[in-house]
């Protein structure tokens, strides 16, 4: 394993890995190494991203991928495995868009559908993938949450309790897995440049920002990159804040 090339031998799972941040995610992880196994609802886009890593000199494959469906979640698991020999990363970024419904507007629909991404779905991929984890040298889950499941702004409910419950579930699994060596911590992005921010948005959103601008995915994913290396063997259970200080002002 080199300086430039940290993860090399090892194999990432990412979710919602097509576009914005999980593809920045999926480029970054593959620039310092790792075999890359992608998904996506759209797998035209998926196997786009996939293709263009490897014409860059990496090694990925990808699928069409529901990840509120438990049988779509091992079947990624399978393709990990029988691809690349196992798994030593997982990352949860697959999302829905938040809903600014009142809780009273807010439609079972709308709740369930949030609700199957954005926790349902890292549980069913998580437990799937634990046997070939327990297997690796540096087992790592890393779960894509955000600064509104830290704090609410006082809409999006759905979205929210979601996002909220993947950092329930991080920490509580950090606890679980810490004696297998099993890390895994989450991160919490504000607004980032991509298709969460529609440009008659950004603002609204860059007035919250201390720093004054939005975030660019790479700026996520080299969070990501670190916690997937072995510079982060000694942090579990924790969730990082990637948000330009808009928590800091109490957001």
């Amino acid at each position: 394993m080199s300086e430039s090339e940290p993860l090399a031998g090892r194999v990432a799972v990412v979710t919602g890995g097509a576009r914005g941040m999980g593809r920045s995610h999926c480029e970054l992880l593959s620039e310092r190494g790792a075999s890359i196994v992608l998904c996506d609802l759209d797998g035209d886009v998926a196997q786009e991203a996939a293709a263009a890593i490897v014409a860059a000199g990496g090694r990925a494959v990808a699928a069409a991928t529901d990840v509120g469906d438990r049988a779509q979640c091992e079947a990624l698991v399978a393709l990990a495995v029988e691809t690349f020999g196992g798994i030593d990363v997982l990352v949860h970024n697959a999302g829905r868009l938040p809903c600014g419904a009142r809780l009273e507007d807010t439609d079972d629909a709308v709740w369930h559908a949030l609700f199957a991404v954005n926790a349902h779905g890292p549980m069913y991929l998580t437990r799937a993938a634990l046997p070939h984890l327990r297997r690796s040298s540096a087992p790592r889950v890393i779960f894509i949450s955000s600064q509104w499941g830290q704090v609410g702004p006082g809409h999006s409910h759905a979205y929210i309790a979601s996002k909220t419950a993947m950092i329930g579930l991080a920490k509580n699994l950090a606890l679980e897995l810490a004696p297998e060596g099993i890390l895994v911590n989450a991160v919490a992005p504000g607004a980032v440049r991509t298709r969460m921010v529609p440009p008659e948005n950004e603002a609204e959103e860059i007035a919250l920002i201390p720093i004054g601008r939005l975030g660019e995915p790479r700026e996520l994913s080299y969070t990501v990159a670190f916690l997937a290396s072995d510079e982060a063997a000694f942090v579990t259970g924790q969730v990082f804040a990637i948000n330009g200080g808009a928590l800091v002002v109490g957001i």
